[in-house]
């Protein structure tokens, strides 16, 4: 039998006899011929199959079927000629997703239900193999360029590293564990030893977040290095492991690139440091581009690394920003205070398409220093024995940074939600992209009670009006004394085929484009009738609010909604309306997102 061919190297074998192993990735039939399409892991191949019983075959089998073939190439077109096929597994049902299409036309939810099978679409393996790319050019820059050492650190951890309480608890032989929020003090453990390490490690947030940049498990690419001049060297190692990660990507993942239509031709311009702010600085910045005030907050909001985001590419035509001197109070306690203004600490994020990437910073490396950092965030030193006994014996001035693998795959790739860069995403709705039973809040009064307590539960600043009922509009927004745009019209929708419901949420002034929704969901739709809404979910015309998360059906957004800082709608009872921030409605019904209104 001749050696097999990969589908990528199909032009070295013209007017040969070669041998094929792969998928059916689809079959055309045209008169008394088709074309095979075969997809292997390098590629797809196109086969002409001509003779009657292959042709008879083809019609009794489906997409997913495995096959042997042997054929001959020609050229002009570049395929596969005269093949002779052996079915190796015969699928005879259709899947149940359309992975064979150049985009699969399901919502994100749907393309994670069936994720076995939706790893077969082209464009989705096209994202992890860029990002295995690109945790090979990490392993190559630290290992080739900076000669860090590898380690391989434990996920089972006694305490939390970072202090607070979003971490996951494990039963560990009638003892409590935690799984690593991050890999930080180990890698400080380390550097005691070996001086410049790193590894890529798993990390776990039990975070209740629910938009589309937080997963409660990723990977981190983590490294730390000690004996340096100045702690800012610190962004210039990191700008340089950057740097080798976008372009081995580029020149090793062209024909991925191109299908994800990602252009990363800012990286063959002349090399200019990254740009940098402090945190200060960042926060007037923002307050002068938008007239928003956030100069007192302890943090940069998501619209403010969003708004920056867009300023440092549209100024410098580069993704990538470092924000530096963060305040001490926002973070951990092995941050090291800035010598000049004890209030800073020597600390930077690092955003890249206008979210926050990446994590770093000189540590603290006495031990009354970093015993007074623990005692500072109200934690026990007695729980840091191991961790504390290096600084006794040692520790150089060291400092170190950590990107987060899915959310630097989602920047460069431009993907709209963290969840596109995970292989098995983990959330509160999933846990390795199987989803978890959903709790289900029916009636008005139960709805509007799990509003209110979510939103107190995050501390969200917003009014909850009673008033007399208001049956259009134009009367919603003169009760509340907003904007008709500000206020979100919640309407519920039924597949004609599925007969599913859809939540399709849209401003007050706009009208549903039903065409533009059944788009979306890909089958004609109407509206749902009140009786139904009212005894499949307790609510009546006029009250729905825009939760369909806790509905459990499909939650919808219309676009024009992120243009919005005010939004405005009733809370489950059409005598009771809520007004907030647009930005924490987003955080606690983690929408999908479309384009469906008109005016």
């Amino acid at each position: 039998m001749a050696a097999r061919v990969w589908a990528k190297d199909l032009s070295a074998h013209v007017g040969k006899t070669i041998q094929l192993f792969g998928w059916i990735h689809s079959v055309r039939h045209l008169g008394k011929l088709a074309f095979l399409i075969l997809r292997d892991q390098t590629g797809l191949v196109q086969i002409i199959v001509e003779t009657p019983t292959l042709l008879a075959l083809l019609q009794q089998i489906q997409i997913g079927s495995v096959l042997s073939i042997r054929g001959v190439v020609q050229t002009s077109p570049l395929e596969v000629i005269q093949p002779q096929i052996e079915p190796l597994v015969i699928i005879k049902e259709a899947p149940l997703i359309e992975y064979n299409k150049p985009q699969i036309p399901s919502d994100l939810d749907f393309i994670l239900d069936h994720r076995p099978l939706s790893l077969r679409n082209r464009s989705i393996q096209a994202v992890f193999k860029i990002q295995a790319e690109m945790a090979h050019a990490f392993r190559l820059c630290m290992h080739d360029t900076l000669h860090a050492i590898e380690y391989f650190g434990p996920n089972l951890l006694g305490a939390s590293t970072e202090g607070g309480a979003e971490f996951f608890q494990v039963d560990y032989f009638d003892h409590t564990a935690t799984l690593a929020q991050s890999n930080q003090l180990y890698k400080q453990i380390m550097v005691g030893s070996f001086e410049r390490v790193f590894a890529i490690m798993p990390f776990f947030r039990a975070e209740p977040s629910h938009t589309t940049r937080h997963i409660s498990e990723g990977k981190q690419l983590e490294f730390e290095t000690a004996l340096f001049g100045d702690w800012q060297e610190l962004l210039m190692l990191e700008e340089t492991v950057l740097r080798a990660i976008v372009s081995h990507i580029d020149l090793t993942c062209s024909e991925e690139l191109q299908q994800l239509d990602v252009d990363l031709s800012w990286v063959k311009q002349p090399s200019q440091p990254f740009p940098k702010l402090s945190f200060q600085e960042a926060q007037d910045l923002y307050f002068q581009l938008t007239g928003k005030d956030e100069r007192q907050e302890p943090d940069l909001s998501p619209h403010a690394e969003k708004v920056l985001g867009e300023w440092v590419l549209r100024t410098h035509k580069i993704p990538f920003l470092f924000v530096t001197h963060w305040k001490r109070e926002k973070r951990p306690f092995y941050s090291c205070p800035n010598e000049h203004n004890p209030s800073l600490t020597n600390t930077f994020d690092l955003l890249c398409g206008g979210l926050e990437i990446s994590s770093g910073g000189q540590r603290r490396h006495t031990y009354q220093a970093i015993y007074e950092g623990i005692l500072e965030k109200g934690m026990e030193p007695a729980g840091f024995d191991d961790y504390l006994s290096i600084f006794k014996y040692g520790m150089p001035p060291h400092g170190g940074f950590g990107i987060g693998l899915e959310r630097l795959t989602m920047t460069l790739l431009e993907l709209k939600n963290i969840r596109e860069a995970s292989l098995f995403p983990s959330d509160t709705k999933r846990i390795a992209s199987q989803k978890i039973k959903a709790r289900v809040f029916f009636g008005q009064e139960t709805l509007k009670g799990e509003i209110l307590r979510r939103c107190r539960s995050f501390n969200f600043q917003f009014q909850h009006l009673t008033h007399a009922p208001t049956p259009t509009a134009t009367d919603s927004a003169q009760v509340r004394k907003t904007s008709l745009s500000e206020g979100i019209k919640a309407l519920i929708v039924r597949g004609k085929k599925s007969h599913n419901n859809y939540q399709f949420n849209i401003p007050s002034d706009r009208k549903l484009d039903m065409r533009a929704v059944s788009s979306i969901v890909q089958e004609k739709c109407e509206f749902e009738s009140p009786e139904i809404i009212e005894s499949r979910f307790g609510l009546q015309i006029g009250g729905i609010p825009p939760f369909g998360n806790l509905l459990n059906i499909p939650n919808y957004f219309d676009e024009s909604i992120q243009k919005l800082s005010q939004v405005a709608f009733n809370c489950g009872v059409p005598t009771e309306s809520m007004i907030m921030n647009q930005e924490d409605l987003l955080q606690i019904t983690d929408p999908l997102w479309g384009s469906f209104s008109k005016i």
